[in-house]
């Protein structure tokens, strides 16, 4: 686990967050706010947790709604874009870093994987406008709003005449979005763990991407090589190597405990469109510098396309680097997230 110190809040009636939070050792420096992906909690951004707090900057880093220590509503109605913001405001408030005036705080937003798409619509629906400095995106862009109604059906489609093969990418919302998902996940909880950190090259795109295979994956019980970063080789045939990997351990037993109801609620509320209602007359427009850290070994994410859905809507400063990593970036390669992060924060001073 992390050093830096843990809470809890009650953000609002009967929803209670866990988070790490680390104050700034001067007024002058920033606080950066991480939001994880799935399946994912805060403690994946332990390195930069512990790298920026070292630098004297704050951290807050929240277990988001569904995960780890974090309240877990059955309900996907709980988990609109709307709602999770004014959770994180609450976050943000509680801890002194109140927006307005000349001496406010600077608070820079970082997002990964889903945690990106939380951000590119928690920096439009917090008040007042801009209350995030700066905005990074690790492995997943800037999802601008206003595209009319989510459509995963429409985003298979359009993969599958982008591939040279003509394969599907995203067929795991079929499985994740299920009914039966959070059970099935529940008791083949090391396979479901090892298919989003699979280290082979090729596992994960051949069992997300293609119709049916990720619930395969999962009922079979299946559990790839561990990933290095987490203290495996990476790269033997030894299929229960991941049960020798202490980050893989930790994460098995993170959601064993917490279940996999609220993490698929994320989903399934995209599918319905639960948050279209919120993103009416918003603005796609950037006002903030922006960064977008892309992984240029991400089977499911390809850096290129994160770059063309950002730069357009980037108006007040921009910049795009790829790092040789995995889908994990901010593990598989610490050292050279947190200098591209220094950089950009440094930057907005």
């Amino acid at each position: 686990m992390t050093s830096i110190p843990s809470k809890t809040l009650e953000v609002s009636p009967g929803i209670t967050y866990m988070y790490f939070h680390s104050r700034a050792a001067r007024a002058d420096l920033p606080t950066l706010l991480f939001l994880h992906g799935f399946p994912s909690t805060a403690a994946d951004f332990r390195p930069q947790l512990e790298h920026f707090a070292a630098r004297g900057c704050g951290v807050l880093a929240p277990d988001l709604l569904g995960y780890g220590g974090t309240s877990k509503p059955t309900d996907p109605g709980a988990y609109t874009w709307r709602a999770m913001a004014g959770h994180v405001a609450a976050l943000l408030d509680a801890e002194g870093l109140v927006a307005g005036g000349g001496t406010a705080p600077v608070v820079v937003g970082i997002g990964h994987d889903l945690g990106s798409w939380f951000l590119s619509r928690l920096c439009h629906l917090l008040r007042p406008p801009a209350r995030l400095a700066g905005l990074a995106f690790l492995c997943v862009g800037y999802v601008p709003p206003g595209g009319g109604p989510f459509d995963v059906e429409a985003i298979n489609r359009a993969s599958a005449a982008a591939s040279a093969d003509g394969g599907e990418r995203f067929r795991y919302w079929d499985f994740f979005t299920s009914d039966e998902a959070p059970a099935l996940m529940g008791r083949e909880t090391e396979a479901a763990v090892s298919l989003m950190h699979a280290a082979p090259p090729g596992l994960m795109a051949a069992n997300l991407g293609p119709r049916g295979r990720a619930r395969e994956w999962v009922a079979a019980g299946r559990v790839a090589p561990a990933h290095s970063f987490g203290g495996g080789s990476g790269g033997d045939d030894d299929e229960r190597s991941s049960s020798r990997n202490a980050y893989f351990r930790e994460k098995v037993a993170a959601f064993r405990e917490g279940g996999w109801t609220g993490p698929t609620n994320w989903y399934r509320a995209l599918r319905d469109n639960l948050s279209l209602g919120d993103e009416e007359g918003m603005a796609g427009e950037l006002e903030v510098p922006v960064l977008v850290v892309g992984c240029g070994r991400d089977e499911m994410t390809a850096a290129g396309p994160q770059d063309e859905a950002t730069r357009p809507w980037a108006r007040a400063g921009y910049r795009f680097e790829v790092l040789d990593a995995g889908h994990w970036v901010m593990l598989e390669d610490a050292a050279g997230t947190n200098r591209l992060l220094e950089e950009f924060v440094d930057g907005l001073s």
